[in-house]
């Protein structure tokens, strides 16, 4: 815990207290990595199916290409994370995801789909450089108790701005050429263009200006001392000031050395493993149809100009409230018990889902599928906040083990939704994916339990299922 203020920092805001002072000029990144997300959630789908004229399994190969590329370089992104500087890991993704942007734009201006397999493969070969630095910078520079508020803060809050913006640039540039130049394929998806540049200087900026150096911890202990102005922190643990200049001793928690001799411990791991692959299998079997079964099932009878613009404008309030709620609901997570927390995710997930194949209308399904959006985001926090806890000295590697299972999940995913699509009904991959994550709540339940003795850094739960905060 961090200790509490001194006299001279009594006005100081206690979001500081829980984060260092350069948490928000980190986390301001991505919000312009969240710009061309909504756009590309959108044309992935739309473009494999309906502009290139595919079927399901061809699209979920090509789905699958992204995962695949993140498989193959996670493990050394995993070592990298925790044996060289992070800040340039963050600018080796962030130049990966401008390039591929301007792959996936040539692909379309040529209709090579060949080439946009390429754009989706380097997406995810380079861009994977990106999460594990900076999820484990999110862990070095925030409180233990507000862990799952801080990544969903990182993440999904500053890119639910991202969409936000993004819209309002991607929706009209698309809408105003497909109804009145509809042939204009360059104009029409020159937002990645834009999106491309804006990645670019977003990357250098975070290079230029987060000091990876300093932590939450040397922040907490900076605060000791009532005089200290923190400017600055260097590596070997001195901080400098306007005026003084002082050691401070940074007390780490000890790793539990007998982790991989218990059982128990290992049970909790390999648990938590299979639910992270399987929650990912599960969520990428049905969701990338989504935008496929809206238009096939809804929107019959609107011209083929004007059904991508309603389509966008149905993921837009899903995809941008659920990235802003998320943060929200993570401060109510972080003060629960995780185990209430699991239930109650993965049963509203699954009735959301069953909802969303009932709609009536386009309305009906834009309302559901925010819901249904707010729980996969809030879900995703839960699973990151529970794997931070694990270990600190190997955070970086964590981090790594858990993006390399969920995306080996989502490379078997796509492939069995794109054959249920094809063989069984539209409503296949929602259904069976319904079932599996309702299967997965008892593994998951047994997983946290089994790992909460383990955990490097300890919450206190009351009997109620409420976090108690150590003062």
């Amino acid at each position: 815990m961090c200790p509490p203020n001194s006299e001279s920092n009594t006005q100081t805001s206690s979001r500081l207290i829980k984060t260092t002072p350069d948490f928000n000029s980190m986390i301001r990144i991505t919000f312009w990595n969240g710009l061309g997300f909504i756009f590309f959630m959108f044309i992935k789908t739309y473009v494999v199916l309906f502009y290139f004229g595919e079927t399901g399994v061809v699209f979920g190969i090509i789905m699958a290409l992204q995962p695949f590329a993140r498989l193959i370089s996670m493990p050394l992104i995993a070592y990298l994370t925790d044996h060289t500087s992070k800040k340039r890991l963050v600018l080796i993704g962030s130049l990966g995801r401008t390039l591929s942007y301007s792959i996936y734009w040539i692909s379309l201006v040529i209709k090579d789909l060949t080439l946009f397999g390429v754009g989706t493969f380097c997406q995810g070969l380079l861009v994977g450089f990106f999460w594990p630095p900076f999820f484990s910078l999110i862990s070095e520079k925030s409180c233990k108790e507000n862990r799952t508020q801080a990544l969903a803060t990182g993440r999904g809050k500053m890119i639910g701005y991202g969409f936000l913006v993004g819209a309002f640039i991607s929706i009209p540039i698309f809408a105003s050429v497909s109804i009145f130049m509809p042939n204009n394929i360059p104009l029409m998806y020159s937002p990645i263009l834009i999106f491309a540049v804006l990645n670019l200087i977003a990357g250098y900026r975070f290079h230029v200006r987060v000091d990876e150096d300093l932590t939450y911890e040397k922040y907490c202990a900076s605060l000791d001392d009532s005089n200290l102005q923190v400017k600055s922190f260097i590596s070997n643990g001195v901080i400098s000031g306007e005026e003084t200049v002082t050691t401070v001793e940074i007390l780490e928690i000890p790793e539990k050395i007998n982790k991989k001799l218990n059982k128990s411990f290992l049970a909790g791991f390999s648990a938590i493993i299979i639910v992270i692959l399987v929650t990912s299998m599960a969520g990428t079997i049905y969701s990338m149809f989504i935008s496929a079964y809206l238009i096939n099932n809804l929107l019959p009878n609107f011209s083929e100009n004007i059904v991508p613009i309603i389509v966008m404008i149905v993921y837009f309030p899903a995809q941008v409230l659920s990235q802003l709620v998320a943060p929200k609901l993570g401060k109510y997570f972080d003060r629960i018990s995780p185990t209430i927390s699991v239930i109650i995710l993965n049963i509203f997930k699954a009735l959301m889902i069953w909802l969303l194949i009932g709609a009536f209308t386009s309305i009906d399904f834009a309302v559901i599928l925010i819901l249904l959006y707010i729980s996969l985001e809030s879900n995703g926090y839960l699973i990151q906040a529970i794997m931070s806890r694990v270990s600190i000295k190997h955070r970086g590697k964590i981090f790594g083990l858990h993006m390399w299972v969920d995306r080996l999940g989502r490379v078997i995913g796509p492939l069995i939704g794109g054959l249920l699509w094809d063989t069984l009904t539209d409503t296949a991959p929602f259904i069976i994916s319904i079932y599996i994550i309702l299967c997965l709540i008892p593994v998951f339940v047994f997983a946290i339990r089994k790992l909460s003795p383990y955990m490097v850094e300890q919450v206190d739960i009351d009997t109620m299922g409420v976090l108690k905060i150590k003062k």
